[in-house]
């Protein structure tokens, strides 16, 4: 017999709340410009893309426009095309939002309450039909929202006739450019802390997976010996994991993670409490992982995107205790992509110089 499912349909409400938070920390100049902005454009239905650096602070940028929309009994949701950054993300908002029921939504996870506040992939807006005031899509460029233009359809699926869409990303889609006017973006190229973003270096080196290779495994040591923890990125799971087997005898606290990875999820927990110093891993941590003392290693950077590359640059220096940090990019001949990801790179900086955002 076939497994049956059962499918409940019930209309979409509106439920007014405080939509009361809590921040530890004041908001910065170019925070409140930016939640200035988001909740002046919530309030007359119109949509923005907020373009800022990794590490600025956007979730926090937000809150004010939940704030309102939750007082006016909106429904709001806020989704990304990654598991993990809606796991990062639920975890911040609900630690702020602690009044608020809210449903978070990904593979595996039920809705407990009534949709008036979402946190979800992507993919889980099909649940919704005509329903949310307000949608915010976090890291709007990434896999699987970039190569899949019916996830955009979800979005509109989802939305209410009157309905503002905030599109946030440090690397925004040129399609998505092309669809908004100059006035509707928001561009913030600081940091929250102030700090300027760490510059990669770039290092010529041939990885060979079926050897130990003394220069990277020197590399390793010196970062376990300043104490640091290190992301270690490669553009192939096999690749990763056979260049794994040289070097997990070499050390006690190094794991390997990839999206097949049953524990994950895990390993990122354990990472996060300080089990691991080393992390091998594919681009599924390039984007909603955040803790300090972090560094990162591209091994074969010449294989990725500029947006990868600038993604993964992001992941360091974002803790205010801890603003700088090491980038680096392998490579056995530099690319253009990585050139213009470092251009990129400096050009936020330079911007955020001469707006007085950054003080170092």
């Amino acid at each position: 017999m076939d497994n049956v499912h059962s499918v409940f349909i019930t209309a979409s409400q509106s439920h007014v709340s405080q939509g009361a938070f809590q921040l530890p920390f004041d908001l910065s100049e170019q925070q409140s410009y930016a939640s200035n902005k988001i909740l002046a454009a919530i309030k007359a239905f119109q949509s923005k893309i907020l373009y800022a650096v990794t590490g600025a602070g956007k979730t926090e940028m937000i809150f004010e426009a939940i704030q309102y929309a939750r007082s006016k009994g909106y429904n709001i949701a806020i989704v990304s095309p990654r598991v993990d950054v809606v796991i990062e993300v639920s975890m911040r908002i609900a630690d702020s939002f602690q009044q608020e029921d809210i449903d978070v939504l990904y593979q595996g996870q039920t809705q407990k309450y009534n949709g008036h506040f979402v946190i979800a992939t992507v993919h889980q807006l099909y649940r919704f039909k005509r329903h949310f005031n307000l949608i915010i899509v976090d890291e709007v460029d990434a896999f699987p929202l970039d190569i899949d233009p019916s996830l955009f359809e979800a979005v509109k699926h989802a939305s209410k006739k009157q309905c503002s869409h905030v599109y946030m990303t440090a690397t925004p889609p040129k399609k998505l450019l092309q669809q908004m006017k100059c006035t509707d973006m928001i561009i913030l190229p600081a940091r929250f802390h102030r700090h300027s973003l760490p510059i990669p270096q770039f290092k010529n080196f041939n990885l060979k997976p079926h050897k130990i290779q003394i220069k990277l495994l020197n590399i390793l040591r010196k970062q376990i010996a300043n104490q640091r923890y290190t992301l270690v990125f490669f553009n192939n799971i096999q690749l990763m994991k056979e260049t794994y087997k040289q070097y997990k005898n070499k050390f006690t606290s190094i794991t390997y993670i990839h999206s097949d990875d049953v524990y994950r999820f895990e390993k990122v927990k354990d990472l996060r409490a300080g089990k691991y110093r080393i992390v091998f891993t594919t681009t599924i941590l390039e984007r909603g992982f955040t803790m300090a003392n972090l560094d990162v290693i591209v091994c074969n950077s010449h294989h990725f995107s500029t947006n990868a590359l600038i993604q993964i640059a992001g992941r360091v220096g974002r803790k205010r205790e801890d603003p700088s940090g090491l980038v680096l990019f392998l490579h056995e001949g530099v690319t253009f992509k990585m050139i213009k990801a470092r251009k990129n790179i400096r050009r936020m900086n330079q911007i955020a110089r001469k707006k007085g955002w950054i003080d170092d």
